[in-house]
């Protein structure tokens, strides 16, 4: 998995490369009856797009969200209390986003963005001049990202997504025996967002899917056991090519394409999962180093991608993507020793002390209840009262 991970970094990086260059930046950014080389028409409209292709990537980061998080709620005895959760994962998400976020502008500030005709209009989309309020907005992280870093608006739904986990953790793990129609339930809720045009409906069933993937996994596995190689070769060559629908021709994509991409980006997970070849390219030291720096490098690529453009076009576009793509590989590195992992072990510590305290806080409520119970039973019973005789009324004795 995080192999997988690793590798759809790689093909995010690839895809925000590609597209600064004129003629595929503009098919990019939405005409498709520009005008493009052979070469460029082969690598924009043919299954040579998935090597570049950012969304199904994005969508195969949700698939494995949702996989990983549910994994420690799938086991006996696990933890009931969300605090500790919610302490570690938000510091897990924040911190290097805020950091990343400081860099974009930083970058803008030493090399300011300008548009350019050496350069795509989809660089161009990317001029910006970064406010007070801009950075704050994007600090948030639950509204949509500015161009400042763009990346950034894939952690609006990873916040939504890990706010909402005690919903997707009853969603997965009860009702086991419903898991195909769980599974179907989610598929349909992505169709209906990318028909209604609703973009929290068609990345946050992605998460589901992931979820109850993770928790069926073992029933999968064993259901998957016996496959010969043959099929997961036609499983994976499905997942490619669904994956990759939003560039199968020239035409415009159908209303809800994205579902068709969750597919595809499905089973290229389930594929990773099962299958021993991809398991073994997975394992790989470049792809498991990718996997290690994904988050970072994820996070910090576009905007040293930008200024690498900025900088260097005037020389040679190609030139400067190479640079700026090497440049981001070496930065995700130190950006992941410096900021990712001290931040991974902060929000660890967090988690911990948030749990210390809770359990202590249960511990104290516990004694409190056990102490006030003891001294209500040490306490003497009241002493029976004394049974008086009535005195006879006069008109009784009477």
């Amino acid at each position: 998995m995080d192999g997988l991970r690793g590798l759809a970094a790689l093909v995010v990086v690839a895809c925000h490369a590609l597209s600064t260059l004129p003629d595929i930046g503009r098919v990019v950014a939405g005409d498709r009856t520009g005008g493009l080389t052979s070469s460029e028409a082969w690598a924009v409209f043919s299954p040579l797009h998935i090597l570049w292709n950012g969304t199904p990537a994005v969508h195969v980061f949700f698939v494995l969200s949702g996989f990983v998080l549910i994994l420690p709620f799938t086991k006996a005895g696990a933890a009931r209390s969300w605090a500790p959760y919610y302490a570690k994962r938000l510091l897990r998400l924040y911190l290097p986003a805020w950091a990343s976020l400081a860099l974009a502008v930083a970058l803008i500030a030493l090399i300011p963005r300008s548009a350019s005709p050496l350069q795509s209009v989809w660089a161009d989309m990317y001029v910006t001049d970064p406010s007070v309020g801009q950075v704050l907005k994007d600090a948030l992280l639950l509204l949509n990202a500015s161009t400042i870093n763009t990346p950034l608006w894939t952690l609006k739904y990873e916040v939504a997504f890990s706010l909402l986990l005690p919903a997707y953790v009853v969603a997965a793990v009860r009702w086991r025996n419903l898991w195909h129609l769980k599974l179907v339930i989610a598929l349909a809720l992505a169709v209906a967002g990318g028909v209604l045009r609703l973009d929290w409906l068609i990345y946050l069933p992605i998460f589901a899917i992931g979820a109850i993937l993770g928790a069926e996994r073992e029933r999968i596995r064993e259901l998957t056991r016996s496959l010969p190689r043959l099929i997961w070769l036609l499983v994976a060559a499905a997942g490619l090519f669904l994956a990759n629908a939003e560039w199968i021709s020239r035409d415009q994509p159908i209303v809800g394409v994205e579902a068709v991409v969750t597919v595809g980006a499905t089973l290229i997970v389930l594929v990773f999962l099962l299958c021993g070849s991809a398991k073994k390219l997975g394992d790989t030291a470049a792809a498991q180093w990718l996997g290690r720096v994904s988050f970072s490098l994820y996070l910090v690529h576009l905007p040293i991608i930008l200024a690498g453009v900025t900088l260097l076009r005037q020389v040679s576009l190609p030139l400067a993507l190479a640079v700026s793509v090497a440049a981001s590989l070496l930065a995700a590195e130190l950006f992941y020793r410096y900021v990712e992992r001290p931040a991974h072990r902060l929000s660890i510590a967090a988690g911990r002390a948030v749990e210390r305290r809770v359990s202590r806080q249960a511990t104290d409520a516990r004694g409190a209840r056990e102490t006030r119970d003891s001294r209500m039973d040490s306490q003497p019973a009241p002493p029976a009262k004394a049974m008086v005789k009535p005195t006879p009324t006069p008109a009784l004795r009477r």
